[in-house]
């Protein structure tokens, strides 16, 4: 993390260096401890590289590329890890979590699934284990007033809602992975140059689900659900103001220094979460916290970073295929490619996000397929390179709810012992297929619009 923020920052070669070796150790280190696919896809990763020291004539500028995107990924997915070590351990989150759980069924939707993008936003996929875990807690025999129906009903709705809500994250988030691949993958983009964009897409998908969750409501149990006083709002509001001070952290960081957001995301995330982790060690009666954070992160770092393996395998291993296959690509037959096609523009955008969301049918997770599309499709759609980067997310998001292999999917169906498929194909099938034709009518407004 330190050699890539070296390289990164202030652009010394040394730092660098440091971090190639550094990582590559790791990735020696956690190999027996990797996931099956985490292990597929960084044995894909070398036999590519292969492929370029056969193919290319100075294949040592392509291969350090490739492992610097590695680097930075890594450095990524730690930098969140920090962050997520700090808000799996704050009282603040629990409280705000269980303010959520607790509201009335007719804004239990809205308030959960906004909810979930906005912890998201900061624990990332922990958001899923954090409310997961407090939705069963909370939805017991004895408070669905013994009625087995009620609370099948209450864990159906309030799941789906935790899922579409975290599905938001790759549309809102400027913290997130997925806006750090498509704006590594396409500079000319900005996160000030999406979000009018990606932002009233996001809207739609939520507005749709909340209808959707209406009108699929069981009106018949609603006269045998037992009333309660709604609960505060005081810790989510409270919340809300800290995600957005991490937030807004992120943006100073990367104005006052120059950087581009994900750079910045390195450097502000980390230093939010060694002060969060301060102050929620201050000693009683004086003192700042700061060296028990440290001391916490010196002890446990090898569990903190440890728990990361997975995805920086996953995603870093995927960025850095992209930047392998890239240079093997010849433009001109791709470009002979596209127009064969006839697909330009809006029809490019939807047609690529119909293909991320169909590879991820059958377990090819979305950061692999939208990695390697940004990558060969950068910017050269033809089109304004905002309606791929809007339909890349819109696919991520739609995997995420739709796919029985990807890893939200997997950490709800093991929560409440419940088959992925079922989760994705019966649960949530009627508002895949309306989702589906409506953002790609929006991605054809967009189009017109842009």
């Amino acid at each position: 993390m330190l050699g890539t923020l070296l390289f990164l920052v202030l652009d010394l070669q040394a730092g660098a260096w440091l971090a190639r070796i550094a990582l590559l150790l790791y990735l020696l280190v956690q190999w027996p401890r990797q996931t099956r696919m985490a292990k597929g896809i960084l044995l894909v990763v070398i036999a590519m590289a292969g492929v370029v020291v056969w193919r290319e004539t100075h294949p040592i500028p392509i291969l350090l590329q490739a492992l610097d995107r590695l680097c930075f990924f890594a450095t990524f997915v730690s930098s969140l890890g920090l962050l997520r070590v700090s808000a799996m351990r704050s009282r603040l989150v629990r409280e705000a979590g269980t303010t959520l759980i607790r509201q009335k069924p007719a804004l239990r939707y809205p308030t959960l699934s906004l909810g979930t993008a906005l912890f998201g936003v900061i624990i990332n996929i922990g958001v899923l284990n954090l409310f997961g875990a407090m939705v069963l807690r909370s939805n017991t025999l004895k408070a669905a007033g013994g009625h087995d129906d009620i609370q099948a009903a209450r864990e159906r709705r309030m799941m789906l809602s935790i899922l579409r809500g975290f599905a938001l994250a790759p549309l809102v988030s400027p913290l997130g992975i997925t806006m750090a691949v498509i704006l590594a993958n396409m500079p000319s983009l900005t996160w000030a140059t999406l979000a009018p964009v990606a932002l009233p897409t996001a809207g739609l998908f939520f507005l749709l689900g909340w209808w959707l969750d209406w009108q699929l409501r069981p009106g018949h149990l609603a006269s045998r659900v037992p009333h309660t006083a709604p609960p505060s709002l005081t810790p989510l509001w409270q919340f809300t103001l800290l995600a957005l001070a991490i937030t807004l952290g992120v943006f100073a960081v990367s104005i006052a220094a120059e950087l581009r957001l994900p750079v910045a995301v390195l450097v502000a995330c980390p230093l939010s979460a060694i002060l969060w982790m301060a102050l929620q060690r201050q000693r009683l009666g004086g003192g700042t916290g700061l060296p028990r954070a440290l001391t916490l992160l010196g002890r446990h770092s090898r569990l903190i970073f440890g728990a990361n393996r997975g995805e920086i395998a996953v995603l870093g291993g995927s960025a850095c295929l992209g930047a392998l296959i890239t240079p093997l690509i010849d433009p001109q037959m791709l470009h002979e490619m596209l127009l064969a096609t006839h697909l330009q523009g809006a029809a490019m955008a939807v047609a690529a996000m119909l293909l991320v969301v169909a590879l991820a049918q059958i377990g090819l997770n979305p950061i692999v397929s939208v990695t390697l599309l940004a990558s060969l499709l950068g910017d050269g759609v033809g089109a304004d390179p905002r309606l791929l980067a809007v339909g890349l997310m819109c696919a991520w998001s739609l995997s995420m709810i739709s796919s029985p292999f990807t890893a939200s999917m997997l950490v709800l169906s093991q929560l409440i012992s419940r088959s992925p498929y079922r989760i994705a194909w019966r649960w949530n099938g009627v508002f895949f297929l309306l989702v589906v034709p409506m953002l790609a009518l929006w991605i054809g407004v967009l189009g017109q619009w842009l």
